[in-house]
This record gives C-alpha cells, structure tokens and sequence, in this order.
C-alpha cells in the first residue's frame, strides 16, 4: 500500500498569476520525490525560457541595419559598440541618443528571447488559447495576454493591403457577446434572431486569400457591407454570394458581376455543390479559432480577426509565416510597456 511521504512545511496557496516556475516546496526542506519532481518541472521551465544570451538572437536583430534614428528620424547614425546581450549599438548625432535595432520595436527592451514569442504566436495561430499557451510553456498568464497584445499590435495593419479578385465569395457569420453583456428583454430572456446582441463578422475570400471584418452588431446594412469590403475587392470582380440587400450597393459601386442565390436553395445542397462552400469553411474555422477563447473582450475583435487571417492567409508553411511576422514586427514601430498594458486595463478576462 502507498503512503505518501509526509508533509515536510507549509504549502503556500497558489496566486491566480503566480510564475509558471514556482512550486509548492520552494524555500522549503524537501522529501527525495518532491525534490525530484521539482528539480524537473524548474529544468524544463529553465530550457523553456533561455536567457537572451544563450540563444542566437544577437545575430538575428545585428542583422538588421536600421537607416534613420527612430527618435528623431536622422540619417546622421553611426555604430557605437555593443550592449551587455553582445547587440550592436547605434549613435544619433543630430540628438545624441543611443538606441539598437530593436528601439522603438515591440521587442523594445524585451527580457524575454524572440525564440520565446515566436513560440507563442504559433501556438495562438494554431488555435490555442492563451491559456493553454501560459500553462504548456510555463508562463505567467499575464505575460502571455501581453503578448497577444504585441501580435494584434503588429498585424494591425496586415488586412489594409488585401485585394480579392477573380471569383470573390462573400457571406456574413454571427458570433454572441459575452454573456455579462448582453441586453436581454424586459422579462429576462435572451433576444431571438439575428438581434443587437450579436456580433456580425463579413468573410469574403478568392483563391487565395480571406478578408474579413467586423461590420457591426446585428444585421449587416449596404452601407456597412460597402465601408468593410470596397477597397478589399477589384472592381469588375465576380461577387459569389447569397441573396442579402446588404450586398446590392457594394455590387453596384464597384462594377461586380453578381452570382447570388437564394439562401433557402443553398441549404438543400450538398457542402461540395455549395457554391459558397469556400467562406462556409472559412465560417467554420473562424468559430473554431473564436471558441479556443470564448470570453476574450469583445471590443478586440478586430485584433483576434486580424490574426485569423494572417494563419489563414499564404504562406502556409508555418515557418515561412513565422518570418514574414518577424519582419512586421521589426517594421512596426510601436511600443507596448508591460506596465503601461496593465495599467489600462482594470481587470484581466481568462479565456477558459
């Protein structure tokens, strides 16, 4: 019969967002199997979290020359050494500052390795919550929220420059606000139909490449469905599409050629008949993505649909994808302060 080893001190309650490194037997004399398993789980969160200069990120941000000061915009740089993480320094003549590559960069300053948040950002783009994420890669919950920060931040302007062309499916999904917002009837019951309390999310995709966007709550208008897609499809494109008012002005407008049916008709066919087979998955697989973080804010839509198609759009080749972020991420110059994220915010969601 097993007995368990008996309790050698007091185990201190778990904070909500205590480090993923803690564990209950530190600062404490330990059994031989509590010293066992916590000598492994602080040697895998160690190999998880290098420091910055046991990996070869150095050689990574060196690589990029920055051609203007980004305080003051000179030209007039010039090399100046290196940092304590062996990462080239830069020194503006026209405002005496020193900055390296990665100043003025969502990496500005980061603690910790670009190897880390690559990590992390595969992981949200393959559907996992950010949850999920700060449990498999023993991070502070916190600490991923404030990455995902930094990712809306970098693809906030990835859909500005996507043009559908060709064949342009479109057709709008729905998606519920959070259960605390929602406005119910006078008796207390939830509204039916497509009411105020949903979310309307358009999706209109050619061959390649997905658009979509956040139209609004309720039913989509012409003069919402024209603001969100008029400049993200060619004009003189065929619009393949059902037969919703909301689409006439926005076919009109732009020249399209229309190919509408009749929603009735379309649930009677086969999924392989359907003619808007295309965005019904991409419908599919955007509640997929959405449901992997059911109580995320609802004001950050656009920021988590900014991310859907980025993982839905080419390259599709995780690695490659992984490289073409990087460079939007040196490109973008915005910086997001840990402290100042949570100043801001006065509550943090889980998305259970």
């Amino acid at each position: 019969m097993y007995n368990p080893a008996p309790e050698v001190g007091n185990v201190p309650e778990r904070k909500k967002y205590a480090s993923r490194k803690e564990t209950p037997w530190d600062n404490m004399e330990r059994t031989a199997m509590q010293e066992f398993i916590r000598s492994n789980y602080v040697d895998d969160w160690d190999d998880r979290h290098l420091r910055l200069r046991q990996t070869n990120e150095a050689d990574l941000i060196n690589s990029i020359v920055p051609s203007s000061c980004p305080y003051c915009h000179s030209e007039t740089i010039i090399r100046k050494g290196m940092n304590s993480n062996h990462i080239q320094r830069y020194f503006c003549k026209q405002c005496n500052r020193f900055f390296v590559p990665t100043t003025g960069t969502i990496f500005d300053e980061h603690k910790i390795s670009i190897r880390e948040w690559i990590s992390y950002s595969l992981n949200i783009l393959r559907y996992v919550s950010i949850t999920a994420d700060s449990w498999n890669n023993k991070n502070d919950f916190k600490t991923s929220r404030y990455w995902l920060q930094k990712l809306f931040a970098v693809l906030e302007p990835y859909q500005a420059g996507i043009i559908l062309s060709g064949k342009v499916t479109l057709d709008e999904t729905f998606y519920t606000l959070r259960s605390g917002d929602i406005e119910l009837n006078p008796d207390g019951t939830k509204p039916r139909g497509l009411s105020m309390n949903k979310m309307c999310i358009g999706v209109a995709c050619d061959a390649q490449n997905i658009y979509c966007a956040y139209e609004g709550q309720g039913k989509p208008s012409q003069k919402s469905t024209l603001a969100v897609f008029k400049d993200h499809i060619a004009p003189g494109s065929t619009l393949i599409h059902d037969e919703e008012k909301a689409h006439k002005k926005l076919v009109t407008t732009l020249n399209l050629v229309s190919e509408s049916y009749n929603s009735k008709d379309l649930k009677l066919l086969d999924d392989k008949k359907n003619p808007l087979r295309r965005v019904n998955e991409v419908h599919a697989r955007l509640k997929d993505f959405l449901n992997a973080h059911p109580s995320f804010i609802r004001d950050e839509l656009p920021g988590y649909l900014n991310v859907f198609a980025f993982a839905m759009n080419p390259p599709h080749n995780k690695l490659e994808k992984m490289e073409v972020l990087l460079n939007l991420a040196f490109q973008n110059r915005q910086i997001i302060r840990y402290r100042d994220f949570y100043q801001a915010k006065s509550k943090v969601v889980d998305d259970f």
